[in-house]
């Protein structure tokens, strides 16, 4: 009976090790694309709806654009299927537009952010970090 009981233990460990939240909540997303972004050690993601921003990521990452740096209003949550997890905040997909140059009171990394969520949200209001480097574009439309 014991061998039963740690061979049924052993399985579901084994489908939940193959379950992955993130990847999970993809399916939730529609309508858009979803842009993978290195900031120094630090990484963030943005769903973006708007079709005149989803054309600038893919001139971005097919070469054809140097504005690199995403920059857009902040909102509090994770986003649209937690695509921003494990952060606790998300850019709003409608009005994030990349950029070639901003003001430097909206750069940082993404830690910054978590770790001052109400500064950042309520009195700065928008992220714009000038190292940003698109690593991974998946498009969901």
């Amino acid at each position: 009976m014991r061998r039963n009981g740690v061979i049924g233990l052993a399985f579901v460990l084994l489908v939940l090790s193959g379950c992955d939240s993130a990847s999970g909540d993809d399916n939730k997303l529609t309508g858009g694309v979803l842009a993978t972004f290195n900031v120094e050690a630090e990484q963030f993601r943005v769903w973006i709806t708007n079709p005149a921003t989803i054309d600038q990521l893919f001139d971005l990452r097919d070469g054809r654009s140097a504005a690199s740096i995403p920059n857009g209003p902040l909102l509090r949550g994770s986003g649209v299927g937690n695509h921003n997890t494990p952060w606790s905040w998300h850019l709003d997909p409608e009005e994030t537009a990349m950029a070639d140059v901003t003001i430097e009171v909206c750069s940082g990394i993404p830690s910054f952010i978590e770790n001052d969520l109400d500064q950042w949200v309520d009195v700065v209001g928008q992220f714009c970090p000038w190292s940003a480097e698109l690593a991974k574009l998946e498009d969901f439309r």
